[in-house]
């Protein structure tokens, strides 16, 4: 049967979405949601009319529910209302009058109330033969030989199409609205949904992203590091990611919020938080726009909290950080840029930092400067988050794990064979409360955060000891709060550890 496949149109022998995908060996995050998308065609409506003028097409929309005998008739002649019915025979102050042609309406002689942009049958002295679809410009009351019942609409587009015609100008056509085919679609992550002939799929959202603000597309490329994007709120205009909520951006783009595109605010209370929006909204002094969706926006269309999309960028995230030296040269290679080591440039040292750090200013250069160091210096951690989970946050943040795959810690202090304490930042523990206090003591190995309790909020340590007293800052046990642990904590780990000196630098990676 026939489907089509984000975007292609493709022959396919299989039914099961799942195995759909896997024929066309598609592109498919598991767990992600997939949109699948049926047409059902349009039609003429009998409740929107066009008039079509050398001018433009003004729009008559019918305003009676229920039909009335003047709407019923115009139904039946408003093809009549063209060529010399269709001339600007009658022009005043009031109305604007096509026609005439001849009617079986009845004539009432009194005056009645008629609205800016009615649209009704007239008379011409008051004869029926001689009725005109009349325009009213303005709001008035007159006599125009028909009661209150002629009534047919209101002119809803093109009114100053309708005022700029004259008297001779002429109504080409009056022709019904046929609306475009009705998109209809849900979207699902069970792989064993049966698909029907014609149906559209799409499981992943293209997302072109804008150089013009290439912080805030560096914020959404972190953000779904993992070609993921994680819905937290919703509304009926837009869908949301809250991972990245609390981090600050510049102002760079302030645009409409189109349906399709993307946001993120940079200021108040939800500073950090993505936006997709599936309707337009206006332009807000606190969004930065920086992308758009240009393909697969359906499954924006009828996602749900808690649901994930896979998501591919134009360009990709240019993040070597965590790589070899070697993988950067070679994924540079692949994307046609200059790599230039920096220090430890040995294949299998692990970049740690890269120059400059945005997408967008690195394909703008063209070339990027990796800086590598031995793999010793690279621990993997495991973060306590369902534990400490604004501890986590604050560690993330402070170390730059938040938005790329390798953080660090600069050494503050040393007592050497019992802690290592690192900078903090005091303003950003401000509100750093007591969780995943170590009630019955500090193993060697993990590391603490001093908590709001304590003056030195902020700081963090590593015990490199057990204590059954202090905690890794060097605080009373319900002073730090544990945020992780070095799994492995080898020999030559413990003697790495117990060398570094004030100012020295560790890196921390997360492990999977």
């Amino acid at each position: 049967m026939k489907v089509i496949f984000n975007g292609a149109p493709r022959k396919v022998k299989s039914k099961r979405l799942g195995d759909i995908i896997k024929e066309l060996d598609g592109a498919y995050k598991q767990g992600c949601i997939i949109a699948v998308i049926s047409e059902k065609k349009g039609g003429e409506l009998k409740n929107e009319f066009s008039l079509k003028t050398a001018k433009g097409e003004p729009r008559i929309k019918i305003a009676r529910e229920k039909e009335t005998a003047a709407v019923a008739l115009f139904h039946e002649i408003y093809k009549n209302f063209h060529n010399e019915g269709g001339i600007i025979d009658w022009i005043s102050e009031d109305i604007t009058a096509i026609g005439p042609i001849g009617t079986n309406l009845s004539v009432e002689r009194s005056e009645h109330k008629y609205g800016k942009w009615d649209v009704f049958f007239g008379f011409g002295g008051f004869d029926p033969g001689m009725t005109y679809l009349m325009i009213s410009k303005r709001a008035h009351e007159a006599a125009y030989g028909t009661g209150a019942d002629a009534l047919i609409g209101r002119l809803t587009r093109g009114r100053s199409i309708i005022t700029a015609l004259g008297e001779g100008d002429r109504i080409e056509a009056i022709t019904p609205i046929v609306t475009k085919a009705e998109r209809i679609g849900f979207v699902t992550s069970d792989l064993d949904t049966e698909i029907k002939e014609g149906q559209e799929i799409f499981t992943y959202a293209k997302i072109k992203l804008s150089q013009d603000a290439p912080m805030s597309s560096e914020h959404f490329l972190s953000l779904a590091r993992d070609d993921i994007f994680h819905v937290d709120d919703l509304t009926h205009t837009y869908i949301a990611s809250e991972a990245l909520k609390g981090l600050s951006l510049p102002l760079e783009t302030i645009q409409y919020r189109s349906k399709y595109r993307l946001s993120v605010r940079y200021k108040g209370t939800e500073k950090g938080k993505i936006y997709a929006y599936k309707g337009s909204r206006l332009p807000t002094p606190s969004h930065n726009v920086f992308g758009e969706i240009i393909r697969g926006g359906e499954l924006i269309e009828s996602a749900k909290v808690g649901d994930t999309i896979y998501t591919v960028t134009e360009p990709k995230w240019m993040m070597v950080v965590g790589k070899t030296q070697k993988e950067a040269e070679e994924f540079f290679e692949r994307e046609d840029i200059e790599q230039v080591r920096e220090g430890n440039q040995d294949d299998n040292a692990v970049v740690v930092d890269q120059v400059p750090a945005l997408t967008m200013e690195i394909i703008d250069r063209g070339t990027v400067r990796t800086v590598g160091v031995e793999k010793e210096a690279v621990f993997d951690v495991t973060l306590f988050h369902k534990e400490a989970p604004k501890t986590v946050w604050y560690f993330k943040k402070v170390t730059g794990l938040i938005n790329r795959p390798i953080g660090y810690l600069k050494v503050h202090f040393t007592v050497p064979g019992m802690l290592v304490l690192f900078q903090g930042n005091a303003d950003e523990a401000g509100t750093l409360v007591p969780e995943n206090l170590p009630k019955k003591g500090v193993k060697k190995g993990v590391l603490g955060v001093t908590n709001m309790s304590r003056s030195n909020r902020g700081m963090m340590g590593i015990r490199m000891e057990e204590n059954k007293e202090y905690g890794p800052t060097g605080e009373t046990l319900d002073g730090a709060n544990i945020v992780l642990s070095i799994p492995s904590l080898s020999t030559s780990t413990m003697s790495f550890l117990s060398r570094l000196k004030e100012g020295d630098v560790i890196y921390v990676k997360e492990k999977p």
